[in-house]
């Protein structure tokens, strides 16, 4: 399951490349009269763009498909709190409007808390047993390492308080041994981000081939492991690519730049990076524009912000791995009630992710 909605997701875009180039020129001219026949085409294209779902309209009606046990709750007291990692980084300022969304669509409260910094484990792990305290009917977690919030799961289940991660980052074995429970929900696959966004560079770098690095995020981090465990073997696994090196941006924009300009200095003939966020990949692209390599290195970010949006349209940013944040908080909140009313929660939700560049930006003017 964890390829499929992947494969939906080429296929439509193929689709949506290929069917607008397709005519009818050299079908038989039917004898009517060629104002009715005008009359006719411009009415079924009209009715063709009303009715027709975008790209991301289809994979939001995936996801919530998967979901098909889901029913609204008739309780407006029902309180679900959602621990993010930080609103610093415009993906979970995304993420966020989807929760609240959701919220407030199905007439509850929702909570949406998290740490000032990507790198604030403390205070994360603070801001969560305050939630806790706080007597929520279910709490949905995206905690910044596999073990930092492994005390909080712990309180949450002597409270009595259902606790779910749609990320699979957490220690499993860890939390049982303490003697905690939390449903674990598989919706990303972060390994095959890395290497779907390695893929993207190796291909556009051709025969030629040449040097390639990776910017990783936050070294403890789960999701920047294994992106950049996906995006290091196929760099190791592709003919005429030589792997320099992975090296920590934090997810900051400032550590990230100066870890391209130093990786570009010592490396001149550098041709592309995969870089494991889009701050981290404008940074990386700010740094190769700085070292007047703008055109010869090919920057890959994950996350598909506005900002990679703009910077893949300007020819800044090659191009992005984009998956739904708007979605993720949205199921979020489902997942959330659906603990609260003892629905069982499937193992996984998957979100699909592909490889939004010049060639296809346009069909996702409204992905979010």
């Amino acid at each position: 399951m964890k390829r499929k909605f992947q494969v939906v997701l080429g296929i439509l875009l193929i689709m949506a490349l290929v069917l607008p180039a397709c005519t009818t020129a050299d079908a038989p001219a039917a004898d009517v009269p060629e104002e009715d026949v005008v009359a006719e085409d411009v009415g079924d294209e009209e009715e063709v763009e009303a009715s027709e779902p975008t790209l991301w309209e289809q994979m939001r009606a995936d996801v919530m498909s998967q979901l098909g046990d889901f029913v609204a709750p008739d309780d407006s007291d029902m309180r679900v709190g959602v621990l993010m990692i930080t609103m610093a980084n415009p993906f979970w300022v995304t993420f966020s409007e989807g929760a609240e969304a959701m919220g407030e669509e199905l007439g509850i409260t929702v909570d949406i808390l998290s740490a000032p910094t990507e790198g604030d484990v403390s205070s994360q792990l603070s801001t969560c047993e305050t939630m806790v305290a706080s007597g929520y009917d279910a709490i949905v977690i995206y905690p910044i390492t596999a073990n930092n919030l492994n005390p909080c799961i712990l309180a949450a289940t002597e409270a009595g308080i259902p606790v779910i991660e749609p990320d699979t980052r957490i220690d499993a074995e860890a939390v049982a041994e303490d003697g905690g429970e939390f449903t674990p929900v598989f919706t990303l696959d972060f390994f095959e981000q890395g290497a779907v966004g390695a893929q993207y560079i190796v291909d556009q770098l051709g025969e030629e081939g040449g040097e390639v690095a990776v910017i990783e995020g936050l070294s403890a981090a789960p999701q920047s492991q294994r992106r950049r465990d996906g995006a290091i073997s196929v760099f190791e696994s592709s003919e005429n690519i030589t792997f320099l090196t992975s090296q920590a941006g934090d997810w900051d924009r400032t550590v990230a730049l100066n870890v391209a300009t130093n990786i570009i200095q010592a490396n001149p003939d550098i041709r592309g990076i995969y870089c494991a966020n889009d701050v981290m990949a404008l940074a990386a692209a700010e740094a190769a524009i700085a070292a007047g390599k703008g055109d010869q290195i090919v920057i890959v970010g994950t996350d598909f912000i506005e900002d990679a949006k703009q910077g893949i349209r300007d020819g800044v940013l090659g191009g992005s791995v984009a998956f739904s944040p708007y979605v993720w908080g949205e199921i979020s909140v489902m997942m959330g009630v659906m603990a609260v009313q003892d629905i069982p929660i499937p193992d996984e939700v998957v979100l699909a992710s592909m490889v939004v560049n010049a060639d296809n930006v346009d069909l996702v003017d409204d992905w979010k």
